[in-house]
């Protein structure tokens, strides 16, 4: 899955019309459509761009090999720095609740 949501009637569609799942540290907004997703991070939660674009890296990762169908847009919420395989347990979580 290659494809990045960039237009913003999307994104707002996404926000407005989407099913929410949301764990301890993630968010994941998600409808039906192409095969597109967006990671975010936010920076009132992290002021290093260095911590906010790992975080994504790890996102990025947890989402290769998911198989998850549609567009959707995967939000960190958490507040510490996490690591590879809390993520995956809980987006793997998420995923069972699809």
């Amino acid at each position: 899955m290659k494809n990045t949501v960039k237009n913003k009637a999307i994104i707002e569609k996404l926000f407005t019309e989407g099913k929410r799942f949301t764990t301890k540290n993630l968010m994941l907004r998600i409808m039906e459509g192409e095969n597109a997703y967006m990671v975010t991070v936010s920076s009132k939660n992290f002021k290093r761009a260095v911590d906010r674009n790992r975080i994504k890296r790890l996102l990025r990762e947890v989402i290769r090999g998911s198989g998850v169908k549609g567009t959707f847009v995967l939000i960190y919420i958490g507040k510490g720095l996490p690591d590879l395989e809390t993520l995956k347990n809980e987006f793997n979580g998420i995923k069972e609740r699809i």
